[in-house]
């Protein structure tokens, strides 16, 4: 059974399945709301029900005024709900698309940078900081595009995850001109047109998209104040030299490596990376913020800095999970 859903403050309609997430029938429409993980870890698609009834996985069920993530809610009833839309992304088409193995380098003990080259029919067209979900041998996962729109192929860094399906095969038998498939583009996370300074916070492999974003901005030649914080947990984790190099070769761009584990050889920053963030600046008020890592490191990233005076409509973010 379908019910009309409408999104506030947008006004736009769409119909959605009971059988579906609210997000996936929005998507199915064309409709790109706000999400990043889809399996309720990060929040992000979290959005206010207005009228109507949904329903979560373990059966709860939600009504007016109350809290709900698209992702994994069903429409129960014809729904309205406060929730982001980005006509940004109207006319942008996911599809499935194969393509080849073009180089495999191993970037750092545990990190691997993989290229693929796609038919000369299939160009993807993304925004710099989405996603794509591989798939290889039966197994598919998510994996941030690392290169601006402007370059070609795909490029994709890819932590060695223990017991990791797709990472296994990855590391231990991945090919050049191996055949894999790609279905996307995916996501939510792209930058946002204004001229207010940037601040990109990575964690581990969440430096892909933030690779991605700073590349489009450098190639447009853009002017904006552009601060990278990129936190690992020893030195030797940090696997490119790119944001230092255009620390070196900018003017407004920053670069701030952030160790966090207990490493003697490091004589740089050393917490937290939000922390260094909060020791910087005195207000947070003036700039957007690009958080890209794990759930916990979002989540507390967006709490501390509420408290430096950001907005958090100004806030935009991508949880990476680890799947087996």
């Amino acid at each position: 059974m379908s019910h009309l859903i409408k999104i506030f403050p947008s006004n736009i309609e769409f119909s959605g399945e009971e059988d579906s997430s609210i997000l996936d029938s929005a998507l199915a429409a064309g409709i790109h709301l706000e999400h990043s993980c889809k399996n309720g870890d990060c929040g992000v698609c979290e959005s206010t029900l207005l009228d109507g009834e949904a329903e979560d996985p373990l059966g709860r069920v939600y009504g007016r005024g109350d809290k709900v993530l698209t992702c994994n809610c069903k429409p129960k009833s014809s729904l309205q709900l406060h929730a982001i839309y980005y006509p940004e992304l109207q006319g942008q088409v996911k599809k499935i698309v194969p393509c080849k193995v073009n180089s495999i380098e191993l970037v750092s003990a545990d990190v691997m940078k993989l290229t693929l080259r796609l038919p000369p029919t299939a160009k993807m067209d993304f925004l710099p900081g989405q996603y794509i979900n591989l798939q290889y041998k039966g197994v598919t996962r998510s994996y941030s595009i690392a290169n601006s729109n402007e370059a070609d192929g795909i490029e994709l860094h890819i932590r060695n995850v223990a017991n990791g399906q797709m990472s296994s095969l990855i590391f231990s038998e991945l090919q050049v001109n191996s055949l894999m498939r790609i279905e996307g583009p995916c996501g939510t996370f792209f930058i946002r047109e204004s001229g207010r300074p940037i601040i990109f916070i990575a964690g581990g492999t969440g430096f892909a998209p933030v690779k991605a974003m700073v590349e489009h901005l450098v190639k447009k030649t853009s002017s904006r104040e552009i601060y990278i914080y990129w936190g690992m947990p020893l030195a030797k984790d940090f696997y490119s030299a790119l944001p230092q190099e255009l620390d070196e070769k900018f003017e407004q761009i920053h670069f701030v490596p952030v160790v966090s584990g207990d490493d003697p050889t490091w004589g740089g920053r050393k917490g937290f990376v939000h922390h260094a963030v909060i020791e910087d600046f005195d207000s947070l008020e003036p700039f957007d913020i690009y958080a890209c890592g794990s759930p916990v490191m979002i989540d507390a990233s967006k709490k501390d800095f509420i408290s430096k005076e950001m907005s958090v409509d100004n806030f935009y973010s991508d949880a990476f999970t680890a799947s087996k």
